[in-house]
């Protein structure tokens, strides 16, 4: 039974996902109440309304290869990606029965990795508002728990420093939003997990910025935009859960 309702919330997850990357998309491009939730979705060149069929997550994506049936615009990689990475790593917090908190640390990385992949920036007030939330759930569980709960957060507070400290030293920036998002990270990970989020993050933000490179897409000076990479370091954290826990509990005696 449980597995059948991880199903289930993978199947939500992409309707979720889909849902978010247009109300984020209308939000960016200035659309008012009530347009913003109940105008039918287009292209975002030629605004041809997009049926039915053409809104399926992920799967319309592959039948029409990306492009729009009528303009031939190509739909960014960015939207079946976030989708199907978003589905995936609902249905796993639930599979592992991980703290409900989980469910809404990706929504944020989703909502902040969108700006970040369009703007090389992220919005403050939600890196605020991700902060808060942060705090308050580590007060609270704090309470409920008559304990401190095992956390990251000075682990995460020590790279956060040292990551800034070292981009003044370099005269590299790196930005702080950004760092308030790994800091923040800390409240909801234990400390092998942040180390596990670490290890993909740095991994997959290296070889991201190496193939940028040879490309000729960008040079060492070049911005990254590293939320979106974040984004999908955190849910493969939580789709490997203990599986790579293991690995590097075995390694780092963590």
């Amino acid at each position: 039974m449980h597995i059948y309702i991880s199903v289930v919330i993978f199947f939500l997850g992409l309707a979720l996902a889909s849902f978010f990357n247009a109300l984020l998309y209308r939000i960016d491009n200035g659309y008012k109440y009530p347009d913003i939730y109940i105008k039918g979705s287009h292209c975002e060149k030629c605004g041809k309304r997009l049926t039915w069929y053409e809104l399926i997550p992920v799967l319309s994506f592959l039948i029409f290869r990306g492009k729009c049936k009528q303009c031939g615009y190509k739909v960014p990689m960015y939207y079946p990606v976030s989708e199907l990475v978003l589905a995936l790593s609902l249905s796993f917090i639930f599979y592992f029965s991980l703290p409900w908190t989980f469910y809404l640390v990706v929504l944020f990385l989703f909502s902040l990795s969108y700006f970040d992949r369009i703007y090389k920036e992220i919005p403050q007030d939600i890196v605020h508002a991700f902060l808060i939330f942060g705090f308050l759930s580590f007060v609270i569980l704090t309470i409920v728990n008559g304990s401190i709960i095992n956390n990251s957060l000075l682990l995460s507070s020590i790279f956060s420093l040292s990551v800034y400290v070292l981009s003044k030293v370099i005269k590299k920036d790196f930005g702080m939003g950004d760092l308030l998002v790994i800091f923040t990270l800390g409240f909801f990970l234990t400390i092998s997990q942040f180390m596990s989020f670490l290890y993909i993050f740095l991994g997959i933000s290296l070889l991201y910025s190496l193939t940028l490179i040879l490309l000729k897409r960008a040079t060492i000076k070049s911005a990254i935009p590293l939320l979106p990479v974040m984004y999908i370091s955190f849910c493969l954290m939580v789709i490997l859960n203990m599986r790579l826990e293991i690995i590097l509990e075995s390694i780092l005696f963590i």
